[in-house]
């Protein structure tokens, strides 16, 4: 990105008031020193420019935020470094940044105004702590700097932004019985097998709107001239399908993502892979999981989006889609879900 030179005119106002003062005291004194005055005014804009667009490669701003997961309530800090490797020269800088949460919508714009010293630069300090569960991106939506006489300004700056991710609180519940967190869910000697039996090997089917791209078998593909795609065998259990209703409330939309992140490490716990379906704005979103890291990869990507939908698309969506099979719609309260048959 080109960064150009602009012309302040409060700048160039507030200069030529102080530079016909001096003219006029001048001219009415005629002294030496007020002569000496006028022409350090006089180069003083020129040498300032100079200034300015010698450390017009080197000044650049990045936002920083945590580079972990995060639980929800945590305080964690967030800053904004600007940097100034010259030597001599110093600036002063607006910069205009934003703080968000993809997943509930939330975001909040804020400016200041910054003295950006030689070889130390500046920094902005801040605490921060999200309510709830989702990706936090840090925007530095604009940058200025200014010479010293706020005659020009440098605009464009190199900036960088930054993400963090907010995580579910859940609590573990490995050796809790899945009917018992889950309404109507038969139990375990009840359990009919409806998928294959456990294999090392790779089932290949069909690509369908909404699968991994790294699960795409490339080879495969070229020589069947059509999307094919490996998706893991079950490990001799049925598998498991969730949908996630995600609607308006913000409270309510974190809590069925944390029952969502329970209820899918019990499962996988129990050997049960899974299937999460979720809206995601451009349709229902479909996503296979066999193990922890998988579960973590989706609710990653849940996250990552907006969360905020009507209520009851999901539902539909589900019903228009599939509508032979089995799924686990995700519910809080008395039970974590309720198996729809």
């Amino acid at each position: 990105m080109e960064r150009k030179i602009y012309v302040s005119p409060p700048g160039v106002l507030r200069f030529g008031v102080l530079f016909g003062v001096t003219l006029y005291l001048w001219n009415f004194f005629r002294s030496y020193l007020l002569f000496l005055a006028l022409l350090l005014i006089a180069v003083s804009p020129v040498v300032s420019l100079l200034l300015l667009l010698a450390g017009r490669k080197e000044l650049w701003a990045r936002a920083e935020l945590p580079g972990r997961r995060m639980g929800r309530d945590t305080a964690f800090s967030f800053d904004i470094i600007v940097y100034n490797p010259g030597k001599f020269a110093a600036y002063t800088a607006d910069i205009v940044y934003s703080f968000s949460n993809v997943f509930t919508g939330y975001s909040e714009q804020r400016k200041q105004h910054l003295w950006i010293a030689p070889v130390v630069g500046s920094q902005i300090e801040q605490t921060l702590s999200s309510r709830y569960a989702g990706r936090i991106e840090a925007h530095i939506e604009a940058f200025e700097v200014f010479d010293l006489l706020h005659i020009f300004s440098l605009r464009d700056c190199a900036r960088q932004d930054a993400s963090a991710l907010v995580w579910p609180a859940f609590a573990e519940a490995a050796d809790e019985e899945i009917s018992s967190v889950v309404e109507g869910f038969p139990l375990e000697n009840e359990t009919k097998k409806r998928g294959v039996d456990y294999n090392p090997d790779y089932e290949v089917r069909e690509y369908i709107p909404g699968d991994e791209l790294k699960s795409i078998h490339w080879k495969l593909s070229a020589k069947q001239e059509r999307l094919m795609v490996r998706e893991r065998l079950s490990a001799g259990r049925d598998q498991i399908s969730l949908l996630l209703p995600l609607g308006k409330d913000r409270s309510r939309n974190d809590a069925l993502v944390e029952a969502l992140y329970a209820l899918g490490r019990l499962l996988l716990g129990k050997g049960y892979p899974l299937r999460l379906y979720w809206e995601a704005g451009e349709g229902l979103r479909e996503y296979f999981a066999a193990e922890g890291g998988e579960l973590d990869l989706a609710l990653a990507e849940i996250l990552s989006g907006c969360g905020l939908h009507e209520e009851g698309v999901a539902q539909a969506q589900m019903a228009l889609l599939h509508p032979k099979e089995r799924y686990i719609l995700i519910q809080t309260g008395a039970y974590r879900g309720a198996y729809i048959r």
